[in-house]
């Protein structure tokens, strides 16, 4: 995903938004896999998810601060939430703070190798032992909330942030190329 090693915190932590959003989505509409599957990616990009919201809200620039509210509750906000609650079935599961840092670290391993013509984008490897407690927390995740593609939270067409948009185009050049504030 173009963009994750910005110098700007507000672009290289929208670009770590924007790539999840888009990896979890391809995967969902393409990737083929089982909703258990498909919980696990979930997963397992969660605390990366919840991370790079938090240093949206960090860096968040004076000039935006009339859509700040608007960005955050409406347009990140639904993904957010349901990233907290992905965060706390692993949690439920019995995964460690550490535990969770290895997950966010494999997922923005992945989001920085992601090849975008491969559907479902490949996460390194955890251990063994996490793995398995990723896998009993997705089965839960997988029973208990609606999928990801059919999350009518998730629904933020009618949500305009023109002012959010403009600052993506014009300060973080890499997510414009790749059509993150086109009408997002």
């Amino acid at each position: 995903m173009p963009g994750l090693t910005a110098d700007d915190p507000f672009c290289s932590a929208w670009a770590g938004y924007a790539g999840t959003l888009q990896a979890l989505g391809i995967a969902a509409s393409f990737g083929q896999l089982s909703s258990d599957q498909f919980a696990a990616l979930e997963l397992v990009a969660s605390s990366r998810l919840v991370e790079v919201a938090a240093a949206i809200e960090a860096a968040w620039p004076a000039e935006l601060a009339a859509e700040h509210d608007m960005v955050t509750d409406k347009r990140i906000g639904p993904y957010t939430r349901r990233a907290q609650s992905a965060v706390a079935a692993l949690t439920t599961a019995g995964v460690t703070t550490d535990e969770l840092a290895a997950l966010s670290a494999a997922w923005q391993a992945a989001l920085a190798g992601r090849d975008p013509q491969v559907p479902v984008i490949a996460v390194p490897p955890v251990a063994s032992d996490l793995q398995t407690k990723v896998d009993a927390a997705a089965a839960a995740f997988d029973a208990d909330v609606t999928p990801f593609a059919q999350d009518p939270s998730l629904a933020i067409d009618d949500v305009e942030t023109p002012l959010t948009d403009a600052y993506l185009v014009a300060h973080c050049p890499d997510l414009a190329s790749s059509g993150v504030g086109d009408a997002l």
